[in-house]
């Protein structure tokens, strides 16, 4: 089928006054997904403007200090400079090295109006742009380890309640589960005494609450999924198992991919007997706050276009010149309120060049908010079609399934340079509610079974 799709572009030709209602609403989706149908600058900016930006770096035992490491702390601000986060959850600031030597440092390198905000506890620093509140130090009954702990008052506009982080570094290396497993032990009993009322503090009912930090693992997983589940192994000393989330379940584990699209996601990589390993986590209460992009920035494996349009260079988040010794690399998550979400994943990709290309939808849906619909894991530079359909049609396609009706379609498009496509746009008003939108993106790949490849479908239904 060469450089080709399998598909046209309806003619919409009809004035509108005879329009149909259904046809209104195509012409609208049209008008939207065409405006939204440009360029995006680059994988590191936000997919919203007012998305909040947490980003969790260990740093090195200080170097981000110019009196430490002239050419460490450089490459720092080009990172801070980059990523423009509101949240920094730092690891590896030095036991005496103050609270106010890091406001000092990052109103020097990204000044704000009104300053920074931090607390810090041993090596662990919470960094904000909004007020913190509640800070404390450890756990009650204590875990392993220390943690800095507080309440960020995020902005009352866009958010109903706040955010509690619990920013961790957890003992390092191998044969001391036992210590990490009593850290996240002590952490799932203290997000109950959270929600439940009495006990040594609470936090109004649909706080987000976050663990973020370097937790180091590095021998069994069970530290890890007692933060997720609420599996508590020493219920002696720390209650009976307690699912963190307000609504009963699971808190998710948001594992961002290198530079978006992955598929490595290791956060610590050191020349050395050991293979690069996750230990950097951010794990959230996923009912009440959203998680719309996520990567861990990799900047040796940018394009030289990225670069050029972030200000970094390829060896800003290692710790030599050579590009090999990266220590630690920073996570970046983007978070919205937590509403429940419009959006239900359908599956029915079909594999390319770099396996199965993934389209996820972020929004609300309501008319007038902004909604993004991304695909990554694609072919890079590939043109692409998006498919729009009110009812699932579900046939056999050049080797895959076309899961929506084909009702819309939206050509002219293309991934860019890292097989990604985004597309932003304020949601069209006036749609009903409970309409639902089937969509799915075909690439043109000739990795793929019949020279394209297709995105898993999404489902879409409006408030």
């Amino acid at each position: 089928m060469g450089a080709s799709l399998p598909f046209e572009t309806r003619p919409m030709n009809r004035t509108r006054s005879t329009l149909t209602a259904p046809a209104l609403i195509r012409a609208g989706l049209a008008c939207a997904l065409l405006a939204a149908a440009v360029p995006a600058q680059s994988f590191v900016d936000r997919l919203q403007s007012d998305d909040l930006r947490v980003v969790s770096y260990n740093v090195l035992w200080d170097t981000i200090f110019p009196s430490e490491n002239a050419t460490q702390a450089a490459k720092f601000e080009r990172v801070v400079a980059a990523l423009d986060a509101d949240i920094w959850c730092l690891q590896e600031i030095d036991y005496s090295t103050s609270v106010n030597a890091v406001l000092n440092l990052m109103d020097g390198i990204a000044p704000i109006a009104g300053g920074w905000y931090a607390h810090k506890v041993d090596d662990c620093v919470i960094v904000s742009k909004f007020p913190l509140s509640m800070q404390a130090t450890f756990t009650i009954p204590a875990g392993d380890k220390n943690q800095a702990m507080a309440l960020v008052d995020l902005p009352d506009a866009q958010w109903d309640h706040d955010l509690y982080i619990m920013n961790n570094h957890y003992k390092c290396c191998g044969g001391f589960d036992h210590r990490r497993q009593e850290q996240s032990d002590s952490i799932v009993n203290w997000m109950r005494d959270a929600r439940e009322p009495g006990g040594f503090f609470n936090l109004p009912a649909g706080t987000a609450m976050m663990v973020i930090g370097d937790l180091n693992i590095v021998d069994g997983p069970q530290p890890l999924q007692t933060l997720i589940d609420g599996n508590i192994i020493d219920e002696a000393s720390f209650g009976a198992d307690s699912p963190p989330d307000w609504d009963g379940t699971d808190s998710t584990d948001h594992q961002p991919l290198h530079n978006v699209v992955g598929p490595a996601d290791w956060t610590w990589a050191s020349p050395g007997p050991f293979p690069p390993g996750r230990l950097d986590y951010v794990i959230t209460t996923d009912s009440v706050i959203e998680a719309a992009y996520s990567y861990a920035l990799n900047t040796t494996t940018m394009s030289g276009a990225d670069l050029a349009a972030t200000g970094l260079q390829p060896n800003d988040v290692t710790v030599d010149s050579a590009g090999v010794d990266f220590d630690h690399i920073p996570l970046i998550v983007d978070f919205r309120p937590g509403d429940p979400s419009p959006w239900d994943v359908l599956g029915s990709a079909l594999g390319g060049a770099h396996g199965e290309p993934v389209l996820t939808g972020a929004g609300t849906l309501v008319g007038g908010d902004d909604v993004t619909l991304t695909v990554s894991a694609a072919l890079e530079n590939a043109p692409t079609t998006l498919i729009v359909g009110f009812t699932a049609l579900n046939v056999p396609l050049k080797g895959g399934t076309l899961v929506p009706a084909v009702d819309l379609l939206v050509s002219g498009l293309s991934t860019d340079g890292t097989g990604t496509m985004v597309l932003a746009t304020p949601w069209p008003l006036g749609l009903p509610s409970g309409l639902e939108l089937y969509l799915q993106a075909w690439i043109v790949d000739a990795a793929g079974p019949k020279g394209v490849a297709a995105t898993n479908a999404v489902l879409g239904t409006t408030p």
